[in-house]
């Protein structure tokens, strides 16, 4: 073991209990953490506005740069990330490599946001990464971000796991977010559209702009944004080498089926035909065309057989996931009009004449009427506004006006909360029809819960 990572070891054990973050005690210290995923806490006198990785990147030296112990991927982009993210980390743990993977939000629980070979971390590792965050926060007098502590445990987790490769979700844009500590050697980009535009301005080139501060000169990208106009961006942060979808990599066919998709990829080193996904949407085979042109540049090429038998399987949680056959319900997250547009069109390839009602909760940042008015909704559908347990909301009152404007010939109404707009949905569904809860992520993850319930919603 090296030894920086005994260092990080040693003053976990001497100095962990003294930061009073007890095992299965975290909780309330990390949620005192200004946290900007949910709108909670004001901004401290001196607080890093606009982004500053300054903090974190002190922090990490007091843990003894733990980021430095192993090669990382950082996959940044508007949509897809958390897709992208997950599909490399199980192609690269199937080749044969141990692999840390990184993404956010969570659905039900933080753990979900630290994994190695898919495996979430555990409330305990938790609490002794934590612990030792916290000495160093109080020592140093930092004042850090709930998302600033949560990736540099996932920095400490993986160093201590010994993992061959990190693949790391950006948070949001380029080199300021706090993952761009991790330094990495590729970058990938899903692709560029509209979203945060309070940060990052209002057009596409904007947001390319700062999304490209990830990029490094000399390293890797593999860039899934196709279009032309926005790829200068990138070339001028002089990636070696670069490769594009659509030019170095892809998907060359697609055909929907009952059970998902069946593509065929091309990379520069191999052809593979007829794969069977059960992602279903044009999004999700380019997601896994993104994610097998990264698995590629450490494994070259992914074995066939790992591709058919990792892709056959692999899920991404709360994104066009059917989560109830009977009835049928359908969450997805999208929480732009990028991602609403996405759902529109996967909804039209795999349900074309499925009565739908929808179950839609936005957040107050976000532009609702923009949402709603890409998710097509029809004059024979039904909608019902609702929202999430989540400060950022938008009220279930103030986003049925906006749904009444974009469709007005559309039967709306609004149920307060989502287990009572869900409920509401499934009892008026009839037998061919389809819920499509969506809108937000905070949305999905209370729709999900419901249906792991045994009693169902």
């Amino acid at each position: 073991m090296s030894r920086e990572v005994d260092r990080i070891h040693d003053i976990e054990h001497r100095s962990g209990s003294r930061a009073g973050v007890e095992q299965g005690h975290w909780r309330p210290w990390l949620d005192s953490h200004l946290n900007r995923e949910l709108g909670v806490g004001a901004l401290p006198r001196g607080w890093r506005d606009p982004p500053s990785r300054v903090a974190i990147d002190i922090l990490l030296e007091e843990l003894g740069q733990p980021q430095r112990r192993y090669e990382s991927i950082l996959v940044a982009g508007t949509n897809g990330k958390t897709t992208v993210t997950r599909a490399t980390s199980a192609l690269l743990h199937a080749a044969g490599h141990r692999v840390g993977t990184f993404t956010s939000p969570h659905l039900d629980r933080v753990n979900e946001r630290i994994a190695i070979d898919g495996a979430p971390i555990t409330d305990q590792a938790l609490a002794r990464l934590f612990a030792r965050i916290a000495s160093a926060e109080t020592k140093m007098s930092l004042a850090l971000s709930w998302f600033e502590v949560v990736t540099a445990a996932a920095m400490m987790w993986f160093a201590w796991q010994k993992v061959d490769l990190a693949v790391v979700e950006v948070g949001l844009g380029g080199e300021h977010d706090a993952t761009a500590v991790a330094m990495p050697a590729l970058v990938a980009l899903t692709n560029i559209d509209l979203d945060h535009t309070e940060l990052f301005g209002t057009t596409r080139p904007d947001v390319a702009s700062a999304e490209s501060t990830i990029v490094t000169a000399g390293h890797g990208l593999v860039l899934g944004e196709s279009d032309p106009s926005l790829r200068g961006c990138f070339t001028r942060r002089r990636p070696r080498p670069l490769w594009v979808r659509g030019v170095d990599f892809g998907v060359s066919e697609r055909a929907s089926t009952s059970k998902g998709q069946v593509i065929t990829l091309e990379t520069p080193a191999a052809s593979y035909r007829a794969v069977s996904i059960v992602l279903s949407g044009a999004q999700h085979a380019e997601n896994v065309s993104i994610a097998l042109m990264v698995a590629e540049c450490a494994t070259r090429p992914v074995p066939d057989p790992v591709v058919r038998e990792v892709l056959s399987v692999l899920s991404s949680p709360g994104r066009a996931e059917l989560v109830c056959a009977e009835p049928r319900v359908l969450v997805d997250g999208a929480h732009n009009p990028a991602g609403a547009r996405a759902l529109a069109a996967t909804l039209s390839e795999s349900f074309p004449g499925d009565r739908r009602t929808y179950v839609i909760g936005t957040s107050v940042d976000k532009p609702a009427a923009e949402i709603v008015a890409a998710l097509g909704i029809r004059p024979s559908d039904e909608v019902v506004c609702c929202s999430a347990s989540s400060p950022r909301a938008l009220p279930a009152a103030d986003l049925l006006e906006i749904v009444r404007t974009a469709s007005p010939s559309t039967a709306t109404e609004a149920v307060g909360g989502v287990r009572d707009a869900v409920r509401r949905a499934v009892g008026s569904l009839p037998r061919s029809g389809l819920v499509v809860v969506t809108g937000s992520l905070y949305v999905v993850a209370e729709a999900r819960r419901l249906f792991r319930n045994p009693t169902g919603p």
